[in-house]
């Protein structure tokens, strides 16, 4: 099992790495990093609403579609304009695309409209009471929980610097990882208390705590090899650990918090379509929930 998960670990990361790398001659468009961030945010979308359809949850499925797909391209619409050359000017005047804040307004926006489409598409095929709350409530759930928490790891592609965001991705990656895989090797070798039985009885003290080792140690090893590799300034010793134990944390939170949705809707993963980790959401959960927290500290610490 841990063989498997390392190899397939591997691979994953290998195939972000050569994205990320080919895709520099694409800037700021960024085609198969677009490719990439659909087919894995959709794949863990659908994952879930089927995850759900075993607690006798049922989202619409074509609703949560459409919203992953508008959340993942409002992620790109205010970085292409002032490369166009029609309705930059006007654009501009909605949004200042190189503000890494200012730039979520547009999944937000999305977003809302998301919220909006799924009540009227219900209300349309409305029949009789008592199911359409709470296809609402599950397809909203779904699209906020994967499209919009993923909202967070696309963007970190434009952030300024060197090999644009090559290095805050790679970071986040290392870090909350980091803390999922070492959790787990410190869990297999040394745990014996359990962490929170309830939501995952497999997860002990020892391996969280070693995931957070791992994670600094992933951390460090990303922004040393950034300085002297590739001569791109980063973070320095104390934000590096800052971020490796506040990421690596919340990480193993995220994983957690998926465990809850599993254990709720009683399967052990959320598909098979991943040897060695299980479901794209079982790979993704600890990246979804991290993200957030790594894009404002990034954006905190970055020189």
């Amino acid at each position: 099992m841990l063989a498997t998960r390392l190899v397939s670990g591997s691979v994953l990361i290998a195939v972000v790495l050569v994205v990320l790398l080919v895709d520099e001659r694409f800037a700021p468009w960024f085609p198969l990093w677009f490719c990439l961030s659909f087919t894995a945010l959709l794949a863990a979308a659908l994952e879930l609403v089927d995850l759900l359809g075993h607690a006798g949850v049922r989202p619409s499925t074509n609703s949560v579609v459409g919203g992953v797909a508008a959340l993942v391209v409002a992620n790109w619409m205010p970085h292409l304009p002032p490369h166009l050359e029609w309705g930059s000017e006007a654009w501009s005047l909605l949004e200042e695309p190189l503000q890494p804040i200012s730039v979520l307004s547009w999944p937000l926006l999305a977003f809302t409209g998301v919220l909006m489409v799924s009540f009227v598409v219900q209300s349309v095929q409305f029949c009789k009471p008592g199911r359409t709350m709470m296809t609402i409530a599950a397809t909203i759930l779904v699209d906020a929980y994967v499209g919009l928490l993923g909202t967070f790891i696309i963007q970190m592609r434009w952030l300024e610097g060197s090999l644009h965001g090559v290095v805050p991705i790679l970071l986040l990656i290392a870090t909350a990882k980091g803390a999922d895989t070492g959790a787990f090797i410190f869990g297999k070798l040394a745990g014996r208390r359990k962490l929170w039985p309830v939501l995952s009885p497999n997860k002990t003290i020892e391996g969280a705590a070693g995931g957070l080792l791992v994670a600094i140690l992933g951390a460090i090893l990303v922004t040393t090899g950034a300085e002297r590799l590739l001569d791109i300034p980063s973070l320095n010793w104390t934000q590096t650990i800052a971020f490796g134990l506040i990421v690596g944390l919340v990480a193993q939170l995220g994983d957690l918090m998926e465990s809850m949705i599993k254990r709720d809707c009683e399967q052990k993963d959320a598909s098979s379509a991943i040897p060695g980790f299980g479901g794209v959401l079982d790979v993704l959960d600890s990246l979804l929930f991290s993200a957030p927290v790594a894009f404002v500290l990034w954006l905190g610490f970055s020189p």
